[in-house]
């Protein structure tokens, strides 16, 4: 009787959406105006690597505070791994040498200053442009699923230029879950982040196996297109779910591409599917292009009217990402505007402030918008007054 009830009592909490964690004091209002910045991977690495990361993780926070930035993105698993010691991913190569926990380091300077962290997941990339599996680290649960003898288990990975959790895997579907779980239960975090990569490619080939499969066992089967999206659906709904069930509080946000279009038919994200159910809180388009791009509709004002409607007449919060990483920028075709103004970053980030049905921006990446190069110092500037 007693485990019958226990039963009960979780699927109680389960469905009203109660929380398992002790609610917490927000850094910030709900309803204030997010200003962001993501700290990639690579960014956090060159840190790892200084002589003193604690010291050059102090001049970072005091640089956002320098620019009012509340919310900090930081990059805890790029490809499989996690800047934490985790219970299914392996460690990240360079945090190995520390002695502390510095995910925790960096949450608690963070929220000393009174800037929200939000822990960004890459879901499902292992590797990229890398297909060598006997890389992998030996400690990882991917490793475990490619090295052992159950057969099946290897149908979790997908492997195409590069190496993939299998988005119609339910074990793979729990893998990331657990792992949003773990993190958002073990550290006192503002937000889950997840990014642009879905689906990394439309062939057919990439989880022909488990089409076919899905195919044979169905009178009346989705389409391929139809069945991936499916997939990553299940994934986003799953992430909610065990979010919110530790911790209401807890925001989960989605950075998708900046063609809503190309996000649903090329990467399998149907972002209005998203907004529609309800299940991601804010989502921050990448919207990394300026006002004299040379094919229109990729123009900033024109991607931000088409995001404005999207998310219109829902409770997702519309959050801009804004291209630092583009201030002085060479490459072409953006070198011509970017070299010629200063202003890009300050202009954008005005008229989304200036807009009741924008909610904040963030900036790409943090390198990027703290480099010492006279034209970003000049963008830097701009922000600040």
């Amino acid at each position: 009787m007693k485990r019958v009830l226990c039963s009960i009592l979780i699927l109680s909490l389960f469905f009203c959406g109660c929380s398992i964690k002790e609610e917490k004091t927000p850094l910030a209002d709900s309803n204030a105006y997010v200003k962001g910045v993501w700290f990639t991977y690579s960014e956090i690495d060159s840190m790892l690597s200084s002589n003193d990361f604690k010291k050059e993780f102090k001049n970072a926070v005091s640089n956002l505070s320098m620019l009012k930035i509340i919310d900090a993105f930081i990059h805890i698993r790029a490809f499989g791994d996690s800047l934490y010691k985790s219970d299914y991913f392996p460690l990240c190569e360079k945090v190995e040498k520390y002695d502390f926990d510095v995910f925790e380091y960096m949450i608690e300077n963070c929220h000393n200053a009174g800037i929200r962290v939000h822990a960004w997941i890459n879901p499902y990339r292992i590797r990229l442009a890398n297909t060598d599996t006997s890389s992998l680290p030996q400690s990882g649960t991917v490793y475990n699923w490619l090295n052992d003898e159950d057969i099946e288990n290897d149908n979790n990975i997908c492997i195409s230029n590069g190496i993939y959790l299998n988005p119609a895997s339910a074990q793979s579907r729990r893998l990331v879950i657990d792992g949003v779980r773990e993190a958002a239960l073990n550290y006192n975090i503002d937000g889950i982040h997840f990014d642009d990569y879905f689906y990394p490619t439309t062939d057919i080939e990439f989880d022909k196996s488990s089409y076919e499969q899905y195919v044979a066992e169905n009178s009346s089967p989705l389409s391929l297109e139809f069945w991936r999206r499916a997939n990553v659906n299940a994934l986003i709904s799953g992430c909610y779910t065990a979010i919110k069930f530790i911790d209401k509080e807890i925001i989960f946000s989605i950075s998708p591409a900046a063609s809503v279009g190309k996000n649903y038919s090329e990467y399998y994200a149907d972002v209005s599917a998203w907004v529609t159910a309800g299940c991601v809180d804010w989502i921050i388009p990448q919207i990394y292009f300026g006002f004299e791009y040379p094919v229109k509709e990729y123009c900033f004002e024109e991607l931000l009217a088409i995001w404005k409607n999207t998310i219109a007449s829902y409770d997702t919060r519309l959050i801009i990402g804004l291209a630092a990483y583009k201030v002085g920028t060479t490459q072409e075709p953006d070198n011509t505007e970017w070299c010629k103004y200063d202003d890009i970053l300050f202009r954008q980030s005005e008229i989304c402030q200036n807009d009741n049905t924008v909610s904040g921006h963030v900036f790409f990446s943090y390198s990027s918008l703290f480099s010492n190069k006279k034209a970003n110092e000049r963008a830097r500037k701009l922000l600040q007054e």
